[in-house]
């Protein structure tokens, strides 16, 4: 008999250890991913997984709006549910964890959801998520238990651990969006700052980006050169800053003096994002936005870079920025074919010409055939 109550005894041991080995790899997982939509896909999985349950979901809390929102809910559309309606805004509102048998038989349980879907909720256990202040930011709703009746206590204690996990890596991955999103912020702010210097660049910095994230996904670039490029090419033009208002502002051609000038702004660009602290990610911003006026064939500035000594981006920002210089007002003329234009707005057709002439010279062709089927898309401002 004690042999036996010593045997059960290992095998609960050997569960627990099992369940916190898994709580530690859940929490090791999370841990390392901060984008958050990858991260809610991550949670629902290996919640489901770990539970041994049909479907999870993860809401949020949107205290402005008091209500839950999901946007990931597996198999299913994004649902916002207003706090204290149902299982899991009745869990929001309290604060307390739920588990019951069968969600049918609660009279706050809408049927309506499971027809539309042809889903039957029977088991859940629901219970909240909470930052590291102890202040309620989601919901955890773990659904239809497989091989089991219900959630038993052993599950209750294991999902609890996997929310505290799931809670702490909520808070850093938005966080992270946070800071993200005020870093993106300010450098739109900074790029639209020096194109309103000019009322003829307005914009210019906006769209040069826009059109250079075209030509990257067409290219197939992974989401670090990606984020790479919207920066470099958002703040290719910041060295302007440095070009006195008489040369930048003038309305006429340059001087050779002033051409001179002129052409100092991508080394001014480049000493200015020296000065900025760049993630570790973006640490090639100030090189690649200092390239944008490089030719292929070593004719460019300021270094005079030929071929593979140009970074891909900034060859994608030079396509960009010339095309949107064409398609532009400019209070300085256009050239192209080795004479002057007499238009001050080139039409799309004629600049797609000049792209597709300077391939090879000043442009990399597989940029410039790259960005051609993107050019239908494009809406040109007036």
């Amino acid at each position: 008999m004690e042999s036996e109550q010593t045997q059960s005894l290992l095998a609960h041991c050997d569960e627990l250890n099992a369940q916190l080995n898994a709580i530690l790899s859940v929490a090791s997982d999370l841990a390392s991913e901060l984008d958050f939509n990858a991260l809610f896909t991550l949670i629902v999985k290996k919640i489901t997984d770990m539970m041994n349950a049909e479907r999870t979901s993860l809401y949020l809390l949107d205290p402005d709006q008091n209500e839950l929102w999901t946007k990931v809910a597996e198999g299913i559309d994004t649902i916002r549910v207003p706090v204290g309606q149902g299982i899991s805004g009745r869990v929001a509102r309290t604060g307390e964890m739920l588990n019951v048998e069968d969600a049918w038989e609660l009279p706050f349980f809408n049927r309506e959801f499971d027809k539309k879907n042809r889903f039957r909720t029977r088991s859940v256990l629901c219970l909240p998520i909470k930052n590291h202040a102890g202040e309620k930011i989601g919901v955890l709703q773990v659904i239809n238990k497989k091989g089991k009746p219900r959630f038993d206590a052993q599950d209750e204690w294991f999902c609890k651990g996997l929310a505290a996990q799931v809670g702490i890596a909520l808070e850093n991955s938005l966080l992270h969006d946070e800071m993200k999103l005020a870093f993106k912020k300010s450098i739109q702010t900074l790029a639209a700052t020096v194109d309103a210097k000019h009322p003829l660049t307005a914009g210019h910095s906006r769209r040069v980006t826009d059109y250079s994230m075209m030509i990257a996904k067409k290219m197939d670039l992974p989401r670090l050169a990606m984020d790479t490029l919207y920066y470099s090419a958002l703040l290719h033009d910041i060295g302007k800053i440095g070009i006195c208002d008489a040369v930048l502002l003038k309305n006429g051609p340059f001087t050779p003096e002033e051409r001179l000038e002129m052409n100092t702004h991508p080394t001014q660009t480049e000493n200015i994002l020296n000065n900025f602290y760049f993630p570790r990610t973006l640490r090639r911003v100030p090189w690649i936005a200092a390239c944008h006026h490089e030719k292929i064939d070593g004719t460019g500035y300021p270094r005079g870079l030929t071929g593979e000594q140009i970074p891909l981006e900034s060859k994608i920002i030079a396509v960009a920025d010339v095309f949107d210089a064409l398609t532009s007002p400019r209070d300085y003329p256009k050239y192209a074919f080795g004479k002057i234009l007499e238009e001050r707005i080139l039409s799309v057709e004629k600049s797609v010409r000049i792209l597709k002439n300077d391939a090879g010279t000043h442009f990399d062709p597989d940029v410039v055939d790259a960005f051609l089927p993107c050019v239908p898309d494009i809406s040109l401002e007036t």
